[in-house]
């Protein structure tokens, strides 16, 4: 039977995309108009208002709340998953549009879980590195600088727990084929630092950035944004496998390919 998924296009779903066996792609303009043929599992990957430059709150509802219901409930078969990229963010203490829709979203699915008993997952992904990576992102603005000699605005003392995309992939589908029910967390359960992203990419180029230290303006950076993913490991027995030494790696081989 085939799986549907929306952001195929994005970089989780361009790597999700080619380890599934008869998908289909529902465009983000087309989600309102699909109708939904029985299916084995639904990913929605599709999602507005994670980017600096998405400032578009009536965008960020349609997103991560309109679309989502109205796929919720053309989902009228008797599905094994049906798995929704949240955030990791809707934790932190201070909360923006776009945590706040993941949120909404995340109880209205909690609700479908408890009221009929489905397959649903809710996925909150940490900060996912490798290639294909989002350009505007750190380690791919290092990466880049490192080569082209541009000056980057950076902070050194924020942290996160990165994760790679593959890693991130097999997580999903671990979950979907166990037709996990409720919330999982996706990460490597360790925060790094800017500065210590920053070593990182320099050692493996043997390069260096030029970088101008600024203050951060970014309210919603924790010391605490990480992942435990007890859940997932003793349950699921999965754990992530790629390192972030590892990532950059392939980033920078990909990069160099490219260029």
């Amino acid at each position: 039977m085939i799986s549907y998924i929306t952001g195929a296009s994005g970089f989780i779903g361009s790597h999700l995309v080619k380890a599934l066996n008869k998908v289909i792609c529902i465009p983000h303009k087309e989600i309102m108009k699909t109708k939904l043929e029985p299916f084995d599992s639904l990913y929605f990957l599709s999602t507005y208002g994670n980017m600096y430059f998405h400032t578009d709150d009536r965008k960020i509802i349609q997103a991560n709340i309109s679309d989502l219901i109205y796929l919720l409930l053309e989902a009228d078969c008797d599905y094994k998953s049906f798995v929704y990229m949240s955030t990791s963010s809707v934790e932190l203490p201070v909360q923006t549009m776009y945590s706040r829709t993941k949120k909404a979203a995340e109880e209205i699915l909690l609700s479908f879980i408890d009221e009929y008993d489905l397959p649903i997952c809710i996925i909150r992904p940490f900060s996912i590195t490798g290639v294909g990576e989002q350009k505007e992102h750190l380690i791919p603005t290092l990466i880049r600088a490192c080569f082209t000699g541009e000056a980057v605005d950076f902070v050194p003392e924020p942290r996160h727990d990165y994760i790679d995309v593959q890693d991130v992939v097999s997580g999903i589908l671990k979950l979907s084929t166990a037709k996990a029910r409720g919330i999982f967390e996706l990460g490597n359960s360790f925060p790094v630092s800017n500065a210590e992203v920053l070593k990182l990419v320099e050692e493996t180029t043997d390069r260096k950035v030029n970088i101008s230290l600024v203050d951060s303006i970014r309210s919603y950076d924790s010391d605490d944004w990480y992942s435990r993913n007890y859940k997932l490991k003793n349950l699921y027995n999965w754990i992530p496998c790629i390192s972030l030494r590892q990532s950059i790696k392939a980033m920078v081989e990909d990069y160099v390919k490219r260029t």
